[in-house]
Protein backbone atom coordinates (compact mmCIF):
# COMPACT_ATOMS: atom_id res chain seq x y z
CA UNK A 1 0.00 0.00 0.00
CA UNK A 2 0.79 3.06 -0.91
CA UNK A 3 1.98 5.49 2.39
CA UNK A 4 2.58 9.26 2.33
CA UNK A 5 3.22 10.95 5.04
CA UNK A 6 3.76 14.43 4.67
CA UNK A 7 3.60 18.04 6.78
CA UNK A 8 3.26 21.38 5.77
CA UNK A 9 4.71 24.67 7.06
CA UNK A 10 4.50 28.27 6.03
CA UNK A 11 7.66 30.00 5.24
CA UNK A 12 9.93 32.75 5.99
CA UNK A 13 9.59 34.42 2.50
CA UNK A 14 12.56 37.01 3.26
CA UNK A 15 15.05 34.56 4.36
CA UNK A 16 13.98 31.90 1.03
CA UNK A 17 17.43 31.14 -0.75
CA UNK A 18 17.27 31.95 -4.75
CA UNK A 19 14.51 29.37 -5.96
CA UNK A 20 15.79 27.87 -9.34
CA UNK A 21 13.86 25.23 -12.18
CA UNK A 22 10.29 25.66 -10.72
CA UNK A 23 7.70 23.59 -12.40
CA UNK A 24 4.40 25.42 -12.89
CA UNK A 25 1.63 23.21 -11.82
CA UNK A 26 -2.52 23.23 -12.41
CA UNK A 27 -3.61 21.25 -10.05
CA UNK A 28 -7.43 20.67 -9.39
CA UNK A 29 -9.92 17.70 -7.58
CA UNK A 30 -12.51 15.41 -9.11
CA UNK A 31 -13.51 14.04 -5.73
CA UNK A 32 -13.25 15.17 -2.12
CA UNK A 33 -13.54 11.63 -0.29
CA UNK A 34 -11.12 9.89 -1.29
CA UNK A 35 -9.57 12.62 -2.78
CA UNK A 36 -9.10 12.33 -6.68
CA UNK A 37 -6.56 15.00 -7.58
CA UNK A 38 -5.27 15.77 -11.59
CA UNK A 39 -2.27 17.72 -11.61
CA UNK A 40 -0.84 18.69 -14.84
CA UNK A 41 2.58 19.66 -15.26
CA UNK A 42 3.22 21.66 -18.62
CA UNK A 43 1.35 19.15 -20.92
CA UNK A 44 1.69 15.77 -18.62
CA UNK A 45 -0.96 14.43 -16.37
CA UNK A 46 -1.01 12.61 -12.86
CA UNK A 47 -4.25 11.40 -11.51
CA UNK A 48 -4.22 10.52 -7.73
CA UNK A 49 -6.26 9.30 -5.48
CA UNK A 50 -5.71 9.83 -1.41
CA UNK A 51 -7.28 8.68 1.37
CA UNK A 52 -6.19 10.52 4.25
CA UNK A 53 -5.71 8.65 7.71
CA UNK A 54 -4.63 10.98 10.21
CA UNK A 55 -3.60 14.97 9.34
CA UNK A 56 -0.17 14.19 7.86
CA UNK A 57 -0.61 10.28 6.86
CA UNK A 58 -2.90 8.87 3.98
CA UNK A 59 -2.81 5.98 1.44
CA UNK A 60 -1.71 7.50 -1.79
CA UNK A 61 -1.81 6.07 -5.26
CA UNK A 62 -0.70 7.59 -8.73
CA UNK A 63 -1.24 6.63 -12.47
CA UNK A 64 1.34 6.54 -14.96
CA UNK A 65 2.35 10.13 -16.50
CA UNK A 66 0.16 10.82 -19.37
CA UNK A 67 0.61 13.02 -22.09
CA UNK A 68 -2.37 15.49 -22.92
CA UNK A 69 -3.73 17.92 -24.86
CA UNK A 70 -5.04 21.63 -24.33
CA UNK A 71 -8.82 20.64 -24.91
CA UNK A 72 -8.05 17.39 -22.34
CA UNK A 73 -6.90 20.11 -19.97
CA UNK A 74 -9.68 22.30 -20.34
CA UNK A 75 -11.88 19.65 -19.96
CA UNK A 76 -10.08 18.49 -16.57
CA UNK A 77 -10.61 22.14 -15.39
CA UNK A 78 -14.65 22.32 -16.47
CA UNK A 79 -14.68 18.99 -14.34
CA UNK A 80 -12.85 20.38 -10.94
CA UNK A 81 -15.31 20.50 -8.12
CA UNK A 82 -13.60 23.96 -7.45
CA UNK A 83 -11.19 26.23 -9.59
CA UNK A 84 -8.05 24.91 -10.08
CA UNK A 85 -5.42 26.72 -8.64
CA UNK A 86 -1.87 27.64 -10.24
CA UNK A 87 1.30 27.30 -8.25
CA UNK A 88 4.83 27.09 -9.48
CA UNK A 89 6.94 24.19 -7.15
CA UNK A 90 10.74 24.40 -6.41
CA UNK A 91 12.78 21.51 -4.67
CA UNK A 92 15.36 21.91 -2.10
CA UNK A 93 17.12 18.73 -0.82
CA UNK A 94 18.69 18.61 2.78
CA UNK A 95 21.29 17.36 4.35
CA UNK A 96 19.49 14.44 6.18
CA UNK A 97 18.44 13.05 2.86
CA UNK A 98 14.77 14.79 2.28
CA UNK A 99 13.31 17.22 -0.41
CA UNK A 100 11.72 20.15 0.90
CA UNK A 101 8.43 20.80 -1.69
CA UNK A 102 7.99 25.04 -2.27
CA UNK A 103 5.09 26.10 -3.64
CA UNK A 104 4.58 29.60 -4.85
CA UNK A 105 0.94 29.88 -5.42
CA UNK A 106 -0.32 32.28 -8.08
CA UNK A 107 -3.60 33.82 -9.48
CA UNK A 108 -6.27 34.04 -6.23
CA UNK A 109 -3.64 32.36 -3.89
CA UNK A 110 -0.92 34.65 -5.18
CA UNK A 111 1.35 35.35 -2.06
CA UNK A 112 0.93 32.01 -0.47
CA UNK A 113 3.81 30.45 -0.26
CA UNK A 114 3.94 26.75 1.58
CA UNK A 115 6.35 24.11 1.84
CA UNK A 116 5.74 20.28 2.64
CA UNK A 117 8.27 18.11 3.22
CA UNK A 118 7.66 13.93 3.42
CA UNK A 119 8.98 11.78 6.12
CA UNK A 120 10.04 8.16 6.23
CA UNK A 121 8.07 7.70 9.16
CA UNK A 122 5.72 9.83 11.81
CA UNK A 123 7.76 11.66 14.31
CA UNK A 124 10.90 11.84 11.92
CA UNK A 125 13.53 14.44 13.81
CA UNK A 126 13.42 17.54 11.34
CA UNK A 127 15.77 19.71 11.34
CA UNK A 128 14.55 23.13 9.85
CA UNK A 129 16.45 24.94 7.69
CA UNK A 130 16.31 28.64 8.68
CA UNK A 131 13.02 29.99 6.17
CA UNK A 132 10.88 27.11 7.37
CA UNK A 133 9.11 28.40 9.80
CA UNK A 134 8.48 25.42 12.11
CA UNK A 135 6.04 27.55 14.64
CA UNK A 136 3.39 27.64 11.70
CA UNK A 137 2.70 24.08 11.28
CA UNK A 138 -0.15 23.91 8.76
CA UNK A 139 -0.54 20.33 8.32
CA UNK A 140 -3.92 20.07 10.06
CA UNK A 141 -5.26 23.12 9.01
CA UNK A 142 -8.25 22.85 6.65
CA UNK A 143 -7.66 26.08 4.64
CA UNK A 144 -4.25 25.22 3.21
CA UNK A 145 -5.65 22.05 1.21
CA UNK A 146 -5.27 22.97 -2.07
CA UNK A 147 -8.84 21.77 -2.70
CA UNK A 148 -10.00 24.45 -0.25
CA UNK A 149 -7.81 27.26 -1.98
CA UNK A 150 -9.65 26.61 -4.70
CA UNK A 151 -12.81 26.94 -2.89
CA UNK A 152 -12.27 30.25 -1.10
CA UNK A 153 -8.40 31.49 -2.22
CA UNK A 154 -5.91 33.31 -0.04
CA UNK A 155 -6.42 36.43 -1.32
CA UNK A 156 -9.94 36.09 0.12
CA UNK A 157 -8.66 36.12 2.94
CA UNK A 158 -8.71 39.24 5.80
CA UNK A 159 -5.51 41.16 5.67
CA UNK A 160 -3.86 39.31 8.47
CA UNK A 161 -4.04 36.18 7.09
CA UNK A 162 -5.92 34.35 10.01
CA UNK A 163 -9.48 33.93 9.52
Amino acid sequence: MGLEIERKYLVHAHLLPVLEKGERMIQGYLAETPSIRFRVTGSVMVITIKDYLTPSRRFELETPVKEITVEEIEKLKSLALSPPIVKIRYKISDAQGLTWEIDVYDGDNKGLITVDIELPYENYPLVFPEWVDSKKEITGDMRYTNLNLGRRPFMTWNPERAD
